[in-house]
């Protein structure tokens, strides 16, 4: 079962739904405490969500739904969620997909993990002296509440504005989180799209060398450890395995030479956590198409937080 043929089935009901596929934007969060510790806050064990329910995952064996509350060792962690549509993936309507096997069979394909595409922008480039300013994920599986993003407050200058266009202005405000009063709405949006069972796999693009390694450092500033069943994958070493015509090597696999090379629009600006993100779930379903990636290959290449170099402590 190759991931192209999962990721089509989905990719067809992502155009089909584009105009009603739901984003999650943290707009204001109001932090009572801030909790000691999440390693005891499972699915399971946590205490009862509170307050409105914004949208229930429609997915089965998923789990709870995504609310705007959470009590977290008796304690209330809240903040204002808005959901919106998100028009301006219009355009993408024309890379239509259907899943071929499901096609043929009749029988639905099961999903071996929650498969998340996601991307970071940064203040800067040094994973231990710069902060994520801006966090956005996708799950494939697609439907409400499929995608969150989020700016972050990361309490310094941001250097690099020229990069993706995020100023100081953007972030200093009393409406925009700090990446420890994100991660237990973070958590709980993961929570709400996990399959029983299954793993999260997380997909990024150079995600081993920037986006993982920044994410790492920001759960040990916050003395937060990662949960055990998440596993990332980068597609950049993927994409290196691709050729032209000729069967030479691609002088470039950025995900700017590869939305170009599979004519996949652009909409928005480049550089941008929400906009790479779309970006890269196209490419995700063309690269694994083009290399007959397979879901077992592609778990094979992934890896988890303590094999990277950054997840060991400073000395």
């Amino acid at each position: 079962m190759s991931l192209s043929s999962i990721c089509c089935g989905n990719f067809h009901l992502l155009r089909n739904s584009i105009g009603n596929t739901c984003s999650i934007r943290l707009l204001k969060y109001h932090s009572r405490s801030i909790y000691k510790t999440l390693l005891s806050i499972r699915r399971h064990q946590s205490r009862p969500l509170s307050t409105t329910v914004l949208a229930r995952s429609t997915r089965k064996g998923s789990k709870q739904s995504f609310s705007n509350s959470r009590h977290v060792h008796g304690e209330s962690v809240q903040s204002s969620i808005e959901v919106f549509k998100q028009l301006e993936l219009e355009q993408l309507k024309s890379l239509h997909t259907y899943n071929a096997e499901e096609k043929i069979s009749g029988v639905k394909t099961e999903w071996p993990a929650t498969i998340l595409v996601f991307d970071i922008e940064t203040s800067g480039f040094s994973r231990r002296d710069d902060r994520i300013i801006e966090f956005a994920v996708r799950d494939l599986m697609g439907g409400k509440n499929s995608t969150f993003q989020t700016l972050i407050n990361p309490d310094r200058d941001v250097r690099n504005t020229y990069v993706h266009g995020i100023s100081n202005s953007m972030l200093c405000r009393p409406d925009v989180p700090r990446f420890g009063e994100l991660i237990p709405i973070l958590l709980q949006y993961v929570w709400s799209r996990q399959m029983d069972g299954k793993p999260v796999l997380w997909v990024a693009h150079n995600g081993r060398s920037f986006d993982v390694p920044f994410l790492i450092f920001e759960f040990r500033r916050c003395k937060v450890e990662m949960p055990g069943d998440w596993l990332f994958v980068d597609t950049l070493p993927i994409a290196r395995q691709l050729v032209d015509s000729k069967g030479s090597k691609l002088s470039s696999v950025s995900l700017e030479k590869l939305r170009e090379r599979y004519e996949i629009p652009l909409t928005g600006s480049a550089h941008r956590a929400m906009q790479d993100v779309t970006t890269l779930c196209y490419v995700l379903q063309k690269l694994t198409f083009e290399l007959k990636l397979t879901v077992p290959q592609l778990l094979e290449k992934s890896f988890r937080p303590s094999d990277l170099p950054a997840s060991r402590p400073e000395k």
